[in-house]
């Protein structure tokens, strides 16, 4: 410390100097530079010498230089999702909430029987679940329906 109370690498009011780590120009903005000169170096016709490299070594056999010619051409691949297998559960036609309960307990009986996955399960619970929500929904705008029917109804009574 000075005789002032401050260091070295603080201006008057404490805070970094310029060309502290810490403070302004300092250790933070030292990647972007990095990349931006890393950027200005590279241009478009050494990306595409490399491709060709990448492209001539994967012709020779290189798995690792065929794999990135062909993301750099044609994007990565997409995943193929796995081939879903039957499940051996013969669940009631979902018409009514009773039938919801029913499959969920058919569906709890698989679990226990080591007949369902968990996956498939909670897929099918999911389901299920959707399903009584669209039921109740229904059953609901009937009897509002009804209801204002009935409103209508006894309005023009009086």
């Amino acid at each position: 410390m000075t005789d002032g109370g401050e260091t070295d690498d603080r201006d008057e009011r404490g805070r970094f100097a310029a060309g502290n780590p810490g403070g302004p120009g300092g250790a933070r903005r030292r990647p972007s530079e990095l990349r931006r000169a890393a950027e200005e170096a590279i241009t478009p016709e050494h990306v595409a010498a490399m491709v060709r490299k990448a492209t001539s070594m994967g012709l020779q056999g290189n798995l690792s230089a065929m794999r990135l010619a062909f993301e750099r051409t044609c994007g990565r691949s997409a995943q193929a999702p796995p081939e879903a297998e039957p499940i051996d559960l013969s669940i009631p036609r979902l018409r009514t909430a009773e039938d919801c309960n029913i499959a969920i307990q058919l569906l709890i009986d698989g679990i226990c029987k080591g007949e369902v996955d968990r996956d498939a399960a909670k897929l099918l619970i999911d389901a299920i679940q959707t399903r009584l929500k669209a039921i109740e929904l229904t059953e609901f705008e009937d009897r509002l329906a009804q209801l204002e029917q009935t409103t209508e109804h006894v309005g023009r009574r009086r």
